[in-house]
């Protein structure tokens, strides 16, 4: 396989995989559990400074549907509460402290992803299957693109057709691959999202039997029946 057909092989496999890395990016920011990527977009403003999260704040996850934040400077508070509220909405935030006091100096800020209902599930799965759909079109049109460039420029070249099978079958595998990748992922996401939902359900489940009323029209029994 000449320099050529390598340099374009490697080429389509790097911008597949920019394909699949913006796939993953997209999923992440689903926010189904508490992906780290997901704070990507958020730009903290801060006096005339625009700042990542990491710059200003640690962050943890004290369960997988949960960030904690902690704020290097209790300063930027609101600062770092606007720039997560515009890049997710969608969370529920809350001010705790570490100890569970009212310590100023101890606070920081919890943030719980939104459940998975059933229109919420419903919506996800809709959402993954779109995003993976425009995924393999783009991997498919690249592949298109770089098969006819290098079928194309051998051919001129007057090289053998053993060696454009060979390119050929190299830049098959680059797409199968990538592809391969695409559907391991909407697999993985769709098994998050049921999931949560079977957690949200639970969850109902449980608050329901807390909250269950005594049926006074049974009657009851203020003193134990005699044997």
């Amino acid at each position: 396989m000449n320099n050529y057909v390598i340099s374009e092989i490697d080429n389509a496999q790097k911008k597949m995989g920019a394909y699949i890395a913006l796939l993953n990016y997209r999923y992440m920011n689903l926010c189904v559990k508490a992906e780290l990527g997901a704070l990507m977009p958020v730009n903290v403003y801060i006096g005339d400074g625009v700042y990542n999260i990491e710059d200003v704040a640690n962050i943890n996850n004290p369960t997988e549907f949960q960030f904690g934040v902690f704020p290097m400077n209790e300063n930027n508070y609101q600062c770092i509460i606007q720039g997560i509220y515009e890049a997710h909405p969608e969370f529920k935030m809350e001010i705790k402290t570490t100890d569970g006091s009212e310590d100023a100096d101890k606070r920081f800020i919890l943030y719980t992803m939104p459940e998975v209902d059933k229109n919420r599930h419903d919506l996800l799965e809709e959402g993954i299957k779109t995003l993976h759909e425009e995924c393999c079109t783009r991997i498919e049109a690249l592949y298109a693109e770089f098969k006819a460039r290098i079928t194309e420029n051998l051919s001129k070249a007057n090289l053998p057709k053993e060696d454009t099978d060979e390119a050929i079958k190299a830049l098959d595998g680059s797409r199968n691959d990538s592809m391969g990748s695409a559907d391991q992922m909407l697999i993985n996401k769709q098994d998050e999202i049921d999931q949560a939902y079977k957690r949200y359900q639970e969850e109902q489940q449980r608050k329901a039997e807390e909250d269950q009323e005594i049926d006074f029209s049974k009657g009851f029994r203020l003193f134990p029946k005699e044997s």
